[in-house]
């Protein structure tokens, strides 16, 4: 009595094992053709795709694997759709901005999300909405995030934000009709997030800074401008000492010859010819073309029209 009643219920399990494998190949069959009917990418399993995220329904259910995945670009946003095999439908959405703060909506009927840094936002109609950060969370939640919820899809069991990515779940066994649907609805929560604050960018400390690693832009500017005047000061030096390196060394019996002043001379007579080249060609024509009669003048002598000896009067001397 016990074998017959073990082996009716090893072919039921087989039956159903069957019957439920026949549905996922024409669940997935029908995936395929509506992804090619909209020009999206279709493939059959994506084990590693679920482990990008951990929040919402991928809390539970991020060991099992991505199957029948879509991807594709939906009103210029990037989507994925798939099902964590026989449990849940999900959609994610690719935001352009993310942001440190995560929200969680869902249905009042559902369990409390596990993660311990969400606290609880309020309740919007049949959905109860958790964020990281109430305080700055609650300036998105304004009257076209109200309208949204209140017109979300029955199929629509969560939403959640995740950094850079708005997802989504439905049940299994939903229509391409909910499938679009869905993307839609996740889309639109995407847009409505943007108003919350960006990721903040990493502060460069220049009191920590490891040597290893290469220095931020600016600074590294600055030493460059004040090791600049070292290496010009250096390279002075040893174009100096490389001029004397070519002279033939001091024979033994004569006199070492004395090394000249590294002073520089001024050269008068060249400083006077760049001068000249330097004064506009219009200056020098002028000269050129001078009136003949002052040339056939005679200069004035030394002292202006008085003798060189010639001293004004000073008046009486004084006694």
């Amino acid at each position: 009595m016990w074998f017959g009643l073990a082996a009716i219920a090893l072919v039921g399990a087989i039956v159903l094992l069957y019957f439920d494998r026949l549905q996922r190949q024409r669940t997935g069959h029908a995936r395929q053709v509506w992804a090619k009917s909209q020009g999206y990418t279709y493939v059959s399993v994506e084990p590693a795709l679920p482990s990008t995220w951990r929040r919402g329904a991928l809390a539970k259910l991020g060991y099992l694997s991505a199957v029948d995945v879509v991807s594709g670009i939906r009103k210029g946003e990037k989507f994925v759709l798939f099902d964590l095999e026989d449990s849940a439908t999900l959609v994610a959405v690719r935001r352009q901005i993310g942001s440190d703060i995560d929200v969680d909506m869902r249905l009042k009927t559902a369990a409390p999300p596990k993660d311990h840094d969400l606290e609880l936002l309020g309740a919007i109609g049949d959905r109860v909405v958790f964020a990281t950060n109430p305080e700055i969370a609650r300036h998105a939640v304004d009257q076209r995030m109200v309208a949204f919820i209140e017109n979300l899809p029955d199929t629509v069991q969560m939403l959640w934000s995740e950094g850079n990515w708005t997802l989504g779940m439905l049940l299994v066994g939903t229509t391409p009709k909910d499938w679009e649907g869905a993307i839609d609805a996740v889309l639109r929560l995407s847009g409505l997030l943007h108003v919350l604050p960006p990721v903040s960018e990493p502060r460069f400390d220049g009191g920590g800074h490891d040597p290893g690693r290469p220095r931020p832009r600016e600074r590294r500017r600055e030493d460059d401008a004040d090791d600049r005047p070292r290496a010009e000061a250096e390279d002075d030096e040893l174009s100096d000492d490389d001029s004397y390196a070519d002279e033939p060394a001091d024979e033994p019996g004569q006199e070492p010859a004395r090394r000249p002043s590294l002073a520089v001379v001024p050269n008068t007579r060249a400083r006077g010819r760049e001068d000249e080249k330097a004064r506009p060609r219009e200056e020098r024509d002028a000269e050129g073309r001078a009136d003949p009669e002052s040339r056939q003048r005679p200069a004035d002598p030394p002292g202006g029209p008085f003798h060189p000896g010639f001293r004004p009067y000073q008046g009486p001397v004084p006694k």
